[in-house]
C-alpha cells in the first residue's frame, strides 16, 4: 500500500482529483488531502469571516467524506497567504504534515519546474512551497531538530491539471466509475457554486463534468483527469506512479 498526499491551496480544489483518490482509495491506498487555506475570503459577501471559514471547512468535510480520504486542515488565511510571514508559518504547517504522513507520492498543483502555472496565485504558493519543503523533510538535520521523523525520501511528483487551465497532461487516469461520485462532492461547496456562478460566470459542477469528459476524449475514455509528471532530477521513481 502506497501513501498519497496531496496539497490544495482551496477546499475544492481537491475536485481536479478526486476520481483518481476514489480510484487509489479503492485499490487499498493510503490517501490524504491537506487544505492550506481556510475560506477566509471565499465568497459569501454578507456573512462575516467566521461564518465564511466555519462555511468552508464544513464543505470541505462533506466533499471529502464522500471522496472517503483522510485530511488535514492548514488554517491559513486566504488574504494572508500570500504575505512574506505567513509563508514563514505555511511553510512551518506543510512540513510538520509531510513529516507526519510521510508520503510515498506527492499530488500538487501546477508550479515550477513545470513551464506552465495556473491562473491563481495562491496555487502557485501551494505549489512552490510543499515542493520546496518536500525535500528539506525528507532530512534528518531539518527533521529532527523540530523534534520530527524525517520523511523516508523524496517523493515523486505528479501536478494536477485544473479547470480554467490549457494544459496538455503526460499521464491519465480513467475515472469512468467514480464520475458521478465526484460530481456529487461538487455539489457539497454550495458556497462556491453562488460565488464562481456570479464572480467567473461559471457552473461549477457542470465544469467538473465537461473537463473530466475532454480529458476522457484525449485518452480514449469516458472520463478521465489528467496529471503533468514532475521534470525534475529524483522527483521520478520507475516503480511509483498512478493508476492506469
Amino acid at each position: 500500500m502506497a501513501s498519497y498526499l496531496a496539497f490544495m491551496a482551496h477546499r475544492d480544489d481537491e475536485l481536479n482529483i478526486a476520481g483518481t483518490l476514489m480510484r487509489l482509495l479503492a485499490d487499498g491506498h493510503r490517501c490524504v488531502v491537506a487544505c492550506i487555506t481556510n475560506g477566509s475570503r471565499g465568497g459569501l459577501y454578507d456573512r462575516p469571516e467566521d461564518e465564511r471559514k466555519r462555511i468552508a471547512r464544513a464543505e470541505f468535510g462533506a466533499s471529502t467524506e464522500i471522496i472517503g480520504c483522510e485530511t488535514r486542515w492548514l488554517d491559513i488565511n486566504e488574504h494572508d497567504f500570500p504575505k512574506p510571514e505567513w509563508q514563514i508559518e505555511a511553510r512551518k504547517r506543510i512540513f510538520e504534515t509531510l513529516c507526519e504522513v510521510d508520503p510515498d507520492c506527492l499530488i500538487l498543483h501546477p508550479g515550477p519546474p513545470l513551464p506552465q502555472y495556473d491562473y491563481h496565485e495562491h496555487h502557485w504558493l501551494a505549489a512552490q512551497l510543499p515542493y520546496a519543503e518536500s525535500y528539506s523533510a525528507s532530512n534528518p538535520n531539518y527533521a529532527r531538530e523540530r523534534g520530527l521523523k524525517e520523511m523516508g525520501g523524496v517523493p515523486p511528483i505528479y501536478h494536477m491539471c485544473p479547470i480554467g487551465t490549457p494544459m496538455v497532461p503526460d499521464r491519465y487516469v480513467n475515472i469512468t466509475d467514480y464520475l458521478d461520485r465526484k460530481l456529487q462532492a461538487a455539489e457539497c461547496y454550495e458556497s462556491q457554486m453562488e460565488f464562481l456562478a456570479d464572480h467567473d460566470r461559471i457552473n461549477f459542477v457542470e465544469v467538473h463534468r465537461a473537463q473530466s469528459i475532454v480529458y476522457g476524449s484525449y485518452c480514449g475514455v469516458p472520463a478521465a483527469e489528467g496529471f503533468c509528471t514532475s521534470p525534475a532530477w529524483n522527483r521520478l521513481v520507475a516503480e511509483a506512479g498512478l493508476p492506469e
